[in-house]
């Protein structure tokens, strides 16, 4: 066996191998004990000193070990401080670093909106920061320009906002030398509203198609439509936004444009405005030597000045696809203050009075029978008068009183419903009588169609006796007729359907009942005074000239 080299010179060894054979020691093995010679290993002598030289190797061995553990702590050591850096950055990516945004101090080079902030606390410059961005918040401008439009959106009308807090605290947090900027946020409903309020005060919507309302003599007349325009809501909105996010926050924009087209055709119109039904009653203006002086002067002329000044009302009107159309509210209450005349009207169910609005019901009665020759396209809220009227059928008026009974129908056609009424002489008594003409217009009724009124009377049953009453204010002999005696009728009003002017369906429309009332008088029962004769005068003597 030969021991292990360490590396180190021997400077010894050469000589003392010169002096003599090297020397040998000792080495009991196992089994020494049982008496077995011992074997002798051959070791150099480094030193010439035995002791000293056995020492060496052990030396080297802890020197060894020694560096060999400085080494691993070293390596732990960095490990360890690895290992903490990255759980500080971890630390430091997952949750921002807290900061006091009242005291915190701003380090050196750190810039926000360009005002410098280094050493200072958010106390020392919050307000010149809030100060600003609030001049930059009011001070948004932006221009929707173009040859249609011109308006202005402000801050204000997009509920403007800045994210101010938030970047002061990313300042505190980062590191020195930084640049911050804040950025404007919007409220999209605001800004969508303001927009909107700009579109409908801008824009210009279109003219629809009309028929001009004058049949008295040449029937209707149209005029044309118009296109309108007005702003794309959605898009500038999205420009607006660009602009905003973009820091552009005093800019003009060009918004997009709708154009707006009429609902309806000008042919479309034509189509729906044919003449779908007409009716004509006559009416006096002037008396007859015939009437009392009271019906010549004041009754006769204030009933038709009524008539005329209802037809007038109504003339123009347009009733809308399912609208329901109401007399009263159309012609309004009939009073002195609106300008009606005295009339006479039906008063307790069988006696004339004097009433503002006297005579209307013949304008309501004439509308009525209008409607009913395009049946189909109606429904309606009709009442008959106490007794019979004398222009029309039995069945087919329609009475009126300001606050209680009305005359209303419904537009179930699906298009307008045009109401034409005026006033024309009539043709065989031109000098005190007139008629008054309604004219309906709408969709016209299928090709043959038409829609006729029969009235079939059910029964007629005569007055009782008169109803005599007794006055002391009139002399014997005198009478005054209170109310005329009518007979009760009872009649079935019918609407036949024609188609090529054949009858193919008779409709029963309604039931009419007209009660009647015995007459009733005043008479007289006051004595008639004998006269007192007159003393007979004495003649004179005639002088002697």
């Amino acid at each position: 066996m030969y021991e292990k080299y360490t590396g180190l010179p021997d400077t010894k060894k050469s000589a003392s191998s010169k002096s003599g054979p090297p020397l040998k020691r000792p080495v009991q093995r196992a089994g020494g004990a049982s008496g077995k010679e011992l074997e002798y290993i051959q070791t150099p002598n480094r030193n010439g000193n035995g002791s000293a030289g056995a020492k060496r190797p052990s030396a080297r061995k802890a020197r060894e070990r020694k560096r060999k553990m400085t080494l691993g702590l070293l390596s732990v050591a960095l490990l360890v401080l690895i290992v903490v850096a990255i759980v500080i950055l971890v630390k430091s990516c997952s949750s921002p670093a807290e900061v006091d945004l009242e005291t915190g101090r701003f380090l050196s080079g750190v810039y926000i909106n360009g005002m410098d902030l280094s050493g200072k606390t958010v106390d020392e410059v919050r307000a010149q920061l809030e100060t600003n961005e609030t001049y930059a918040l009011s001070n948004i401008n932006i221009t929707l320009a173009s040859e249609e439009i011109n308006a202005t959106i402000s801050g204000a009308d997009m509920n403007a906002s800045s994210n101010l807090n938030a970047v002061i605290e990313q300042a505190l947090s980062g590191g020195p030398n930084q640049v911050y900027y804040t950025t404007i946020s919007i409220d999209e409903t605001a800004l969508t509203n303001r927009i909107n309020a700009i579109n409908q005060t801008s824009s210009k919507p279109p003219v629809e198609p009309a028929v001009v309302l004058d049949f008295t003599q040449s029937g209707p007349t149209y005029t044309e439509g118009q296109a309108g325009f007005g702003l794309d809501v959605q898009s500038t909105i999205a420009l607006v936004k660009t602009a905003i996010e973009s820091g552009q926050l005093q800019t003009t924009l060009s918004p997009v444009l709708t154009t707006i087209q009429p609902t309806q055709t000008l042919e479309e119109v034509k189509a729906h405005t044919a003449e779908i039904g007409r009716c004509t009653t006559t009416y006096s203006f002037k008396g007859t030597a015939e009437d009392t002086e009271e019906a010549r002067t004041f009754l006769i002329p204030n009933r038709a000045f009524n008539i005329e000044k209802a037809a007038a009302i109504i003339n123009g009107q347009v009733v809308l696809p399912g609208e329901t159309w109401s007399f009263n509210k159309s012609v309004g209450d009939r009073n002195e203050k609106n300008g009606w005349k005295e009339a006479n009207g039906i008063f307790g169910g069988d006696t004339l009075k004097k009433q503002f609005g006297g005579g209307v019901c013949q304008v309501s009665t004439t509308l009525f029978n209008a409607l009913l020759e395009a049946y189909p396209y109606f429904t309606f809220e009709r009442y008959e008068h106490s007794f019979p009227s004398t222009y029309v059928e039995k069945g087919l008026d329609a009475t009126v009183d300001t606050g209680h009974i009305d005359f209303k129908f419904t537009n179930n056609s699906g298009y307008n419903i045009y109401i034409c009424a005026f006033v024309s002489k009539n043709k065989t008594y031109t000098s005190r009588k007139r008629d008054i003409t309604i004219v309906i217009y709408g969709q016209a009724l299928p090709e043959g169609e038409e829609y006729k009124t029969r009235v079939v009377l059910v029964s007629e049953e005569p007055p009782g006796d008169d109803i005599i009453t007794e006055s002391r204010k009139l002399l014997a002999g005198e009478t005054i007729i209170q109310a005329p005696a009518r007979s009760k009728y009872v009649v079935d009003v019918f609407i036949d359907h024609y188609v090529n002017g054949q009858v193919v369906e008779p409709i029963f429309f309604h039931e009419s009942v007209y009660e009647g009332n015995p007459g009733r008088k005043l008479v007289g029962i006051q004595p008639t005074p004998t006269p007192v004769p007159s003393d007979t005068p004495t003649p004179s003597t005639a002088g002697t000239p």
